[in-house]
């Protein structure tokens, strides 16, 4: 079973196309104190995913430029680590969504 942080990786590096073609500033971050990040910028949106390997924690936070509203999708535990993935899919069915209607 792959740690929280890796599958995140693996979330990432399989998405990264998608997130370049929408015009994404983009990265991955490992803090290698049990943690990884991906940070995403586009025009209309500051996204930051966080993955903690101790608790199969995932917090999605997403801040929209224009009215500074912040949301959060998810924050906290994870039942599975196929719930994570589950939230991970569910937050790319948005950005897909939100990269079309942003194009």
């Amino acid at each position: 079973m792959l740690s929280p942080i890796a599958v995140l990786y693996s979330w990432f590096q399989g998405n990264k196309e998608l997130f370049i073609s929408s015009g994404s500033e983009l990265e991955f971050i490992d803090s290698g104190r049990g943690s990884g990040y991906v940070r995403l910028e586009t025009e209309s949106y500051l996204i930051e995913l966080a993955a903690w390997d101790r608790a199969i924690c995932l917090d999605i936070q997403v801040i929209e430029v224009k009215s500074e509203e912040t949301h959060f999708p998810h924050t906290g535990y994870c039942d599975s680590t196929e719930e994570f993935e589950n939230q991970l899919n569910e937050f790319l069915v948005w950005f897909r969504r939100e990269a079309i209607n942003n194009a």
